[in-house]
């Protein structure tokens, strides 16, 4: 009974809880909608767009004048000046050799490097010697020859006027009957006699001054003979002519060399030489240097068959250490132009390679005492320049070397020449801004523009200022000195 009981109560249960389900969630329907009715119709506020710009917003700079060298950076190599082939002049054994006669080392000016022996050349020296003590003693010999000849002359001269006058007393005696022809025969005879043996005394003494005279051009030919023997025996010491390195060496202490036989190779390390390769362009800055204002007076052509003495400095990195050396460009090395590389190979001359200065805080020289061939460094060049130059952000070089100047609101693309480099700032060549008729006041654009082109219209906010002490308008500065200074050439785009 009960069970049914409970089975009628669960009945009467069940439509009543569903109609409350169903009220209940229509309940909570109906809230949600007028909720999210409620909040969804939320109201923007009211914006105002702002009028788009006259043109493009960018950042510009003036442009500053540049004073002071153009640093015109380039590799280089260092050579030796001068290398000295030396070779023996005489042949023979090597019998004392330097210790400094190694690759390596150096060798000071007068320093014997190597000895010959000298034993055949003593010989053949005293053997001439000898010779000239000999035709001394003859030379000696023929003059008392000589002299006695002459003294035997004045005897024979005596003897012929005796018989001269004899013949003459025979001749007055055969005139007064006194005397007989047999005498005047006699006296005849006596006098050709006379005459004979003084012609022959005559024709000794000139036989005798002959041969004197032959000994006297074989003395001086001996005496020749002995200061090349001399000269022989001093050349089998060698000694070198200057001081320096030696590159090479080739023979050894007990060999036996021949006459003209190389046998050491010393470079002059006095001064030396930096073999660099410089662009046209950066030829071009070293013509039109200061340092070259004279050879274009002087009428030479163009300066291309000289080159201006630039100074330059030499510098070596070794690590994050750099030494630094004195040079000036002294020449072309060749011709011309290398045809391979289309540069020119320039030689700067180092008159001091042992005196090194560090580019740092601290003198202290902890590296290479000197410069050494085969060194690879970097030429800084140091050219003045004696066309106008200016300098601008390197953020206003646009590719193909450009800049975007800001003329009365509008944009105009100048082809600039890149002369060199300064920090961040980039030094450029002011012909192009004078030859194209721009104001004196220049501004470039130093942001980015999504499409420049020539004629934008251009709404500029300075940016970057111009350094202290450098002026307020540098670009009146530029055209008035270019008015009164006559151009060296016009520029020319780098790319």
């Amino acid at each position: 009974m009960k069970s049914a009981e409970d089975d009628g109560t669960k009945t009467s249960r069940t439509p009543l809880r569903l109609i409350v389900n169903l009220v209940v969630s229509s309940i909570v329907l109906a809230g949600c909608l007028y909720g999210y009715s409620l909040l969804g119709e939320r109201k923007r506020p009211a914006r105002d767009k702002p009028a788009k710009p006259d043109g493009t917003v960018v950042t510009t700079e003036t442009l500053t004048l540049h004073e002071g060298p153009v640093v015109v950076s380039a590799n280089g190599v260092v050579v030796p000046l001068r290398e000295i082939r030396l070779a023996t002049e005489v042949a023979g054994r090597i019998i004392e050799q330097s210790e400094d006669l190694r690759a390596g080392r150096m060798v000071n000016e007068g320093e014997t490097l190597i000895r010959l022996d000298p034993a055949q050349y003593e010989l053949e020296l005293r053997r001439l010697q000898a010779q000239q003590s000999q035709e001394t003693a003859e030379l000696a010999a023929m003059d008392i020859s000589v002299e006695n000849t002459r003294q035997l002359l004045g005897l024979a001269s005596e003897q012929v006027d005796l018989a001269n006058e004899e013949r003459q007393r025979i001749d007055s005696l055969v005139k007064r009957q006194a005397a007989s022809v047999a005498e005047v025969d006699i006296a005849k005879r006596s006098a050709l006699t006379a005459k004979a043996a003084l012609v022959e005394l005559e024709n000794r003494r000139r036989d005798f001054e002959a041969q004197r005279n032959l000994i006297s051009k074989k003395q001086a030919l001996t005496e020749v003979a002995i200061e090349r023997a001399q000269l022989d025996l001093d050349r089998t010491v060698v000694r070198a002519p200057l001081t320096g390195r030696v590159v090479m060496s080739m023979v050894e202490e007990q060999s036996f060399v021949a006459a003209g036989t190389p046998f050491v190779v010393i470079e002059d390390t006095s001064v030396v030489e930096v073999r660099s390769n410089l662009t046209v362009d950066q030829m071009y800055r070293v013509w039109n240097s200061t340092a070259g204002k004279d050879i274009v007076d002087s009428g030479a052509s163009s300066g291309n068959d000289r080159v201006p003495p630039v100074p330059a400095t030499i510098q070596y990195n070794l690590g994050s250490r750099v030494y630094q050396w004195q040079a000036v460009l002294e020449r072309i090395d060749g011709a011309g132009i290398d045809a391979a590389t289309r540069t020119y190979p320039c030689l700067f001359r180092v008159d001091a390679p042992e005196q090194v200065s560090r580019l740092s805080k601290t003198d202290t020289i902890d590296g290479p005492r000197r410069l050494i061939r085969g060194m690879f460094v970097s030429v800084q060049l140091q050219a003045e320049s004696r066309r106008q130059l200016v300098q601008c952000s390197e953020m206003a070089i646009r590719p193909g070397n450009r800049v975007w100047v800001n003329v009365d609101g509008k944009m105009r693309v100048v082809p600039v020449e890149i002369v060199g480099r300064i920090g961040d700032r980039v030094v450029i060549d002011a012909e192009a801004f004078l030859v194209s008729g721009l104001p004196k006041t220049l501004d470039v654009v130093v942001s980015p523009v999504s499409d420049p082109h020539e004629g934008l219209r251009l709404i500029a906010t300075p940016g970057q200022l111009e350094p202290p002490g450098t002026g307020t308008t540098p670009q009146s500065r530029i055209a008035d000195e270019s008015s009164n200074k006559p151009s060296t050439g016009s520029g020319k785009a780098a790319g």
